[in-house]
This record gives structure tokens, C-alpha cells and sequence, in this order.
């Protein structure tokens, strides 16, 4: 594709993801409006919970699935789910519905991610994946930051209701599920002729090609990634580490991982019709195993600045919850243009991809050590740190999935993208469940002797109650604090830490190039 059809597709792809991504911190900030008006305080962590278990889930089984029916209509039935669940969720009348309907919109919005990565480097040739890859990269990237202001935004204001952070995806939703069903070939990306393009839609799903669909494969680690993503994002939190319900899930969910990977290895065999879902083949190349590696250990980095460098500003400056938000405007500018300046530099200045992922990796360490030593009066300073990381994690996160190409074949590349992009999600759940439990613990050493029982139950509610506190008190609090989340951003330096020498993993005695790619 060429020309405006091109450019418009891009458009409703990137309208799709920036949607879906935005769904996975905005209501992060409209859970207090969301509990005052439907109640059910306690479940408000649910709401984001069972949006994750779903959205991490079904990357790799859409991937996989698409290869077989075809990119269309994946990729239209992930619109068209979260399109219906949006609306659904805008109306609903309980919590506990809010929490069901959120797990089908998760879906949609996973299935949204799947296809919009997977397609990037079957939309144009591979002179031009740098930078089309960075223009679905830098949506992503702001998406992800830009939630948790919108939601402010929207709940902040008094005649808005926290329902619009749902329903706003209703028309959005429809324009894009119009735009990709009219112009994206039935055949994408297959370059079939005009006469054949019509009957291989209906080819795809006789019942011959629907047997081909490896659907136990897809139960396991659909079931292993639910349980696993549960087990870390409510350990620490809702549950202690030692709890019944923590244990329980993670092994389970540990075992049905190896249950699923003893699956892959048997119906890979040749007289096996289905096929599967991950083809375990991938996992003797080093190269892969070293994207695997830096998908995953990227995660909590990324994940953890993410979400708590805002309460940073809020415990330790003082800030309201949307000057929190302005404070993460360093990070918002420099990840995009760094994801931009990236793709630029692999696609027009033929640069390897392995320096850049290198040079991403390194200011992540750079960026996190300066970060977990930043003191109290440190704002000024933390924006400059806020730079730093936002190019590290601009430059990694392109560069993972532009790397794929260079190590699959084409017939792996859609499982290839979504099994690096669904580890890295699985990697950032984890990271998040670490980095709390970290935090809780630091501050549960240091807090006791600051705090009565009841100020302390006051500022778990909301951290604006420290700027209530007596100035002494409040001024050792927030040390408190400051010295909490540097511990938690130290943490995240020694993942950090094996994310570099996991990318050495990728060095060859000639780095390829995007012109060095065949068969794409």
C-alpha cells in the first residue's frame, strides 16, 4: 500500500492503539470518582486488574490465530470488542459489573496491540520500518503517559463524569473500525491477485484451516498468564507474599507455563495438524533469547517510573495529583522523540539496530542510578533524570520490535512481536508487584516512629494529607519517603543492570542493517 490509503490506515491503526494503551493507566486516576459514585472502595484495584489479566493474556494466541484466519478479521474483532465493552463499561451501574466488563474490553485492547505491532513491518518495505515502527511506537509511549493526566483532566472537572473515560472510545472506536474495514485488503498482507483476493477471506475459516488452530496450547497460556499476572499484581498489595491466594496462583500458574511448553514441544510434531501456538524453535537462537531477556527485565523499569514517579512528586513535593502529572511532562516529550530520532537513525542512517538497543540500555542505567539518589529539594534535578529515562526507554522499546525481523524468519515474525511485547507486559506487572512490595517495606521500617496508626491509615487513603501534618512531622515523612522510592528506583537498577548484559547476547561479527534483511 501506497499513498493515502496508506497514510489513512496508519491513522485508524494508530487512533486503535493509542485508544487501547490509554485504557491501561487513565483510570488510574478515576478510581476515587468511580467508588464515590458506584461504592466499593475496597475492589477499586480490580478495575485495573482484571483490564491486565486480559490485555496480557491473548497477545500471542491473536498473533498466532491471525496467521491462520488472517490479520482482517483479528484485527476487526479486537476493535470491535473494545469498541462494545467501552460502551458497556460507560453504563453499567455496579463495581462488580465495571470489573467483568473491564476483562472483555482487556481483550479488545490486547488483540488491538497484537495486530498494530505485528502489521507495522507488513505495511511497507524494509527500507521503512524504522520509521513507520516509530510512529506507532511514539503512540504507544504517549498513550501510556498521557492517561493518568487525562484522567485528571476528566474527573476533575464538574460537569464531566468519570464514564466519559469510557465512552469517549464509542465514536473514536466506530471511525477506526470503519476505516481498517474498508481499506485494509481481505488478503493483508499477502500479495494475492484482484481475482483471488475476495475467496480468501471465506478460505480462512473452513473447517480444515479452523483445525489448524492449536486451541489447547492457547487454553494453557492463556490460563498461566492470567494466573501469574493475578498472583503479581495482588501480591504485596491486596495480599501479603506469603498468602494462600498469592502462592496458590503463581504455582499454578507456574506449572500450567511448563504444562503449556510441554504442549508446544509434543504438537510440534509433524503429524500434528495444529499449529503452535509458540514454536519453541525460536528459543535456540540466542539472539531471541536475548530479546526475550531485555523484554522482560525492561518491564519493571519502565513500568515503575511510570506509575510511581508521579506519587513521588505527590509525597515527597507536595504536589496535587495533576501537577504530578505536568511534573511527568520530561518523560512525556523526550520518549516520543527519542522512539522518532531511533527509527530514523535504523531506517535512513542504516545504523544496526543492536547499537541503538545497546545505547538504550545504558542510559537506563544512567538514568535510573541518578534517579534512586535524588534527595528531597530535587525536582529540578529529577527533570533532567525524567529526560534521561524517557530516551532510554524511547529507544528500547522501539528497538525490540524492530529487531525482530533481523532474527526470525517471516512465517515466525507475528508471534515473534507478540511474544517480546507479551513478556515485556508480563515483566512490568511483575516489576510493579516488586516495586510496591519494596516501597511498603521501606516504609513500614521508617514510617512507625513518625506516624500514629491513624495518620498512617489517613495517608494510605491519600498522600495529600501530609501536607496536613505538623511542619516537623511532615518534613520527616517526606524524607521518609524520598528515601523509600530511592530504594524502589534502586531496585530497578540492577534489573536494569542484566538488561545490558542480556543485549550482549545480541552481538554478531557483522551487524545486519535494514538492507540486510531477505524475504520480507
Amino acid at each position: 500500500m501506497t499513498g493515502w490509503r496508506l497514510y489513512v490506515l496508519t491513522f485508524a491503526l494508530c487512533l486503535s492503539l493509542f485508544l487501547s494503551t490509554l485504557e491501561t493507566t487513565i483510570v488510574s486516576t478515576s478510581l476515587i470518582s468511580i467508588t464515590d459514585a458506584l461504592g466499593g472502595f475496597d475492589e477499586r484495584d480490580w478495575v485495573v486488574t482484571s483490564y491486565l489479566i486480559t490485555y496480557t493474556g491473548f497477545l500471542v494466541i491473536y498473533a498466532k490465530f491471525s496467521d491462520v484466519l488472517g490479520r482482517k478479521p483479528m484485527l476487526l474483532l479486537a476493535v470491535g470488542l473494545f469498541t462494545v465493552f467501552s460502551i458497556v463499561c460507560g453504563s453499567i451501574s455496579s463495581l462488580l459489573q465495571l470489573i467483568i466488563f473491564r476483562a472483555f474490553q482487556g481483550m479488545g485492547a490486547s488483540g488491538i496491540y497484537a495486530m498494530v505491532t505485528v502489521m507495522n513491518p507488513e505495511m511497507v518495505p524494509s527500507s521503512q520500518w524504522g520509521t513507520y515502527v516509530a510512529i506507532t511506537s511514539v503512540v504507544f509511549v504517549l498513550s501510556s503517559v498521557l492517561g493518568p493526566v487525562l484522567g485528571g483532566v476528566i474527573n476533575g472537572h464538574d460537569h464531566s463524569s468519570w464514564r466519559w473515560v469510557f465512552l469517549l472510545n464509542a465514536p473514536t472506536g466506530a471511525i477506526a473500525t470503519g476505516l481498517i474495514a474498508f481499506l485494509l485488503p481481505n488478503h493483508f498482507p499477502y500479495k494475492a491477485t484482484a481475482a483471488t483476493a475476495s475467496s480468501r477471506w471465506h478460505d480462512k475459516f473452513t473447517l480444515k484451516s479452523l483445525a489448524r488452530l492449536d486451541l489447547i496450547g492457547a487454553f494453557l497460556l492463556l490460563a498461566s498468564s492470567i494466573l501469574l499476572v493475578f498472583g503479581f499484581e495482588e501480591a504485596g498489595a491486596r495480599y501479603p507474599w506469603s498468602s494462600a491466594a498469592v502462592l496458590s496462583t503463581l504455582i499454578i500458574g507456574g506449572l500450567l507455563l511448563v504444562g503449556f511448553v510441554i504442549w508446544e514441544k509434543v504438537v510440534s510434531h509433524e503429524r500434528f495438524v495444529q499449529e503452535p501456538v509458540f514454536p519453541l524453535r525460536l528459543m535456540k537462537d540466542r539472539r531471541f533469547v536475548g530479546m526475550t531477556i531485555v523484554g522482560l527485565l525492561t518491564g519493571p523499569p519502565f513500568m515503575t517510573v511510570l506509575i510511581n514517579l508521579p506519587q513521588r512528586f505527590q509525597a515527597v513535593s507536595g504536589s496535587t495529583p495533576f501537577e504530578a502529572g505536568i511534573h511527568l511532562l520530561p518523560l512525556l516529550l523526550s520518549s516520543p522523540l527519542a522512539t522518532a530520532l531511533a527509527g530514523q537513525l535504523v531506517s535512513k542512517g542504516n545504523v544496526p539496530p543492536f547499537y541503538m538497543l545497546l545505547a538504550g540500555a545504558s542510559l537506563q542505567l544512567l538514568g535510573l542510578g541518578l534517579a534512586s539518589s535524588a534527595g528531597v529539594d530535587g525536582d529540578k534535578m529529577m527533570y533532567g533524570f525524567e529526560v534521561i529515562m524517557g530516551f532510554s526507554f524511547g529507544m528500547t522499546l522501539i528497538m525490540l520490535i524492530v529487531y525482530v525481523p533481523f532474527v526470525v524468519e517471516r512465517a515466525d515474525m507475528a508471534v515473534g512481536i507478540s511474544s517480546i511485547t507479551q513478556i515485556r507486559v508480563l515483566g512490568g506487572t511483575i516489576g510493579l508487584a516488586i516495586s510496591a512490595t519494596v516501597l511498603n517495606h521501606a516504609l513500614s521500617s521508617r514510617l512507625p516512629a513518625i506516624l500514629s496508626p491513624s495518620q498512617m491509615q489517613e495517608i494510605s487513603d491519600s498522600l495529600s494529607y501530609i501536607a496536613k501534618l505538623p511542619e516537623a512531622q511532615r518534613d520527616a515523612v517526606r524524607l521518609a519517603y524520598n528515601e523509600a522510592f530511592n530504594e524502589q528506583f534502586r531496585v530497578m537498577l540492577y534489573f536494569s543492570a542484566v538488561v545490558w548484559l542480556a543485549c550482549l547476547l545480541l552481538w554478531e561479527r557483522k551487524m545486519k542493517t535494514v538492507r540486510d534483511i531477505e524475504g520480507y
